[in-house]
């Protein structure tokens, strides 16, 4: 009797005719990958940003670089991923970066190097950028709200406490409100985004709609200005525009004379020196981390382009705020 696990004849035949084979492994590379991780690398320069061990690197992660038209460095899109930026490259005695690589390069990344990397905002579990990724076998993720504690408790408390609560509260609030009410939405993803504006799609509109839902819960924002946020949100533009514009030029009237003050005390305490392209290790001591905090708003709103009133007003009223800023770049520049 034939058992009931055997092959039919014809179809064993049939089977015999495509026999089974086993094929090697396939290695792991996805050069198409690799490429994309590169062009939105770039690395720390400087005799400190190579290391032995690739334990012993980090990679900041950002919505976005921008290039200074001045100093030629790549910043990060975004006040608090500046902040973080600089003071990476204060403590490590770093410089700033200038390019991504060029990944037909053979020389590129031959060493382990500290660089910054253009992220989703959801690879961050709260969907908030800045984060830290340090070391290469035990990845330890830092979340932008244990980057901000660490950064917050190098500035002295007293004084310059105060400063940093008014940059992160009535600063931070009227840029928001100047980012999402008055620059364009290309503007906008050119920014916080890895999407060109124009490609229109349903899947693209939900993620700059995400994005814009992320960055009002940051912070608290939300919580300081609810009818704002609830305009902000909506889809389209609000039914009721004149209240929307109303509430965000509250917002940006009150960071404008925040700045006003900030800028007559760093006036008093600081004043500007000639740029130098080759800056020494002894200029950066005369940078605190309030000033690298200051700085970084300042040239967040300087990327908002003339669409944006706080731009506006910072290149006509507050040119001692966009010189200092400069002058502390360049000591971070090659």
């Amino acid at each position: 009797m034939a058992s009931l696990l055997a092959i039919p004849g014809p179809l064993k035949s049939l089977f015999d005719m495509f026999p089974l084979k086993t094929y090697g492994s396939i290695k792991d590379n996805d050069q198409a990958l690799d490429y994309d991780a590169l062009t939105r690398t770039a690395y720390f320069m400087g005799p400190n940003a190579t290391k032995a061990n690739k334990d012993d690197v980090f990679q900041l992660g950002v919505y976005q670089f921008v290039r200074d038209s001045k100093t030629g460095v790549l910043l990060a899109s975004d006040p608090w991923g500046i902040f973080a930026e600089l003071s990476l490259c204060k403590k490590n005695d770093l410089q700033l970066p200038t390019a991504t690589p060029d990944p037909q390069d053979p020389k590129t990344a031959q060493k382990p190097q500290h660089s910054m990397c253009i992220l989703s905002a959801r690879a961050s579990v709260d969907k908030s950028l800045p984060i830290l990724i340090e070391s290469y076998t035990r990845r330890h993720i830092r979340s932008t709200k244990s980057i901000n504690e660490i950064l917050f408790s190098r500035i002295p408390a007293g004084e310059q406490t105060l400063y940093l609560k008014l940059l992160n509260t009535i600063v931070y609030d009227g840029y928001l409100a100047d980012l999402l009410t008055n620059a364009s939405p290309a503007k906008f993803c050119e920014l916080y985004t890895y999407i060109n504006e124009r490609d229109v799609s349903v899947t693209n509109s939900i993620t700059i709609q995400d994005v814009k839902r992320s960055l009002l819960a940051r912070n608290n924002f939300n919580l300081r200005h609810q009818q704002l946020t609830k305009y902000l949100l909506e889809p389209m533009f609000p039914t009721n525009r004149t209240e929307l514009a109303a509430l965000a030029q509250t917002a940006i009237a009150e960071t404008i004379r925040c700045l006003k003050k900030l800028q007559t005390h760093w006036r008093k305490n600081h004043q500007p020196q000639e740029h130098q392209n080759h800056a020494s290790n002894t200029q950066r001591t005369d940078f605190q981390y309030i000033d690298l905090a200051l700085a970084s708003y300042v040239l967040a709103i300087a990327q908002l382009g003339p669409d944006s009133e706080l731009y506006q007003w910072m290149h006509t009223d507050a040119q001692f705020l966009l010189e200092f800023s400069q002058q502390l770049l360049q000591t971070y520049s090659i």
